[in-house]
Formats: C-alpha cells, structure tokens, sequence
C-alpha cells in the first residue's frame, strides 16, 4: 500500500500520478515503503486543490446562511411584531429571541433536507460541490442530518471541521463527516 508524498491519499497499485492532487507517484524502494499518513491540516498546507475546496466550502457555507437566516429574520420580525406595539419593546425582545433559538434548527433541518433530497445545499450547487455518502451516492436523511449536526451553534462547527482534519488523512471530512462516511468533493 502507497501514498501519495504530496496529498497523503492512498495510491492505486499502477499509478503513475496521484489521482487526487496529481503529482509524481515515486517510483523503486520509495513507493514500496508506505508513507506514513498526513493529517487533513498538513495537506491544507501543502495542496492548492485542498485549501480551494476549503473556501469553496466556506462560500458556500456563507450563502446558505444568507438564504436561511434572511428568510428566518423577516419571519420572526413578522411575528413578533404585533407584540411591539401591543406590549411594548419588552416583550417583543423576549419573543423575538425566543423564536431565534428555533433558526439553529431550522438550519440543521435545511441542509438536512437539501442535502439527502439534492445532493447538495443550494450553496454547494453553486459552488459545484456535492455530498457523498460511502455508496457514492447521496446521502440519506440520518446522514445528511447527522452531519448538519454541528452547524446548530458555530462553535460547534468549528470544533467539527478541526478535529476532522486533525484526525483524517485527506482534506475533504469534518468530523461528523468522517465518523459517518460522507464526502464533500466536486460536483
């Protein structure tokens, strides 16, 4: 079994160039010895293509949340507007940070639905990026919820894509993403 000395992927037997980043597969004594594998960070530092994926990622990412929180915040202000002018600021405080715990929620379920449904959040579509599952399929809705999990509270996300990279050779899984077998890659 070979590594790629660039990227850390696993290499097919007669590869002659990394099929994921493309550099020279070593050839002799070199490509018999397995290269020890690379975390997801030492690859971001060293691969154009994964720290590409990673800010398509991130767009995305940024997208999607304007799409769903837009939407949210004109529907909660709808809401508890009446409030405003029935009993006063206090209330409609009160009211309109209540309802705002709901929008974690409603984002996991987003990218949950959109994700097991499409393949993909409306972010990612346009971005033409997908999400896998180990069947090199979309995922389902256990998965792509599972997976979404983390995006309720930003820490949350953040502590996932960490020790996701922290722990995986390759560059493309979270952690939720790694314990569940799913894949962010091209479209």
């Amino acid at each position: 079994m070979t590594f790629c000395s660039k990227c850390g992927r696993e290499l097919p037997g007669d590869a002659v160039f990394c099929p994921n980043c493309g550099a020279p597969v070593q050839s002799g004594a070199a490509a018999a010895a397995p290269s020890p594998p690379i975390s997801g960070f030492e690859t971001l530092t060293r691969d154009q293509k994964a720290q590409q994926h990673w800010i398509q990622r991130v767009i995305a990412f940024a997208i999607d949340a304007v799409i769903v929180y837009v939407v949210l915040a004109a529907l909660t202000f709808l809401i508890a507007l009446p409030s405003l002018f029935a009993s006063g600021f206090g209330i409609f405080a009160a009211l309109f940070g209540g309802i705002s715990i709901i929008w974690g929620i409603v984002f996991v379920l987003y990218f949950a639905v959109m994700e097991s449904t499409y393949g993909a959040s409306i972010g990612k579509r346009i971005l033409g990026l997908r999400v896998i599952s180990k069947a090199n399929a979309k995922p389902n809705f256990a998965e792509a919820f599972i997976r979404s999990l983390s995006k309720i509270y930003w820490i949350l996300l953040l502590l996932d894509v960490v020790v996701g990279l922290a722990i995986s050779r390759g560059y493309q899984q979270k952690l939720s993403d790694y314990y569940i077998g799913t894949t962010v890659t091209n479209a």
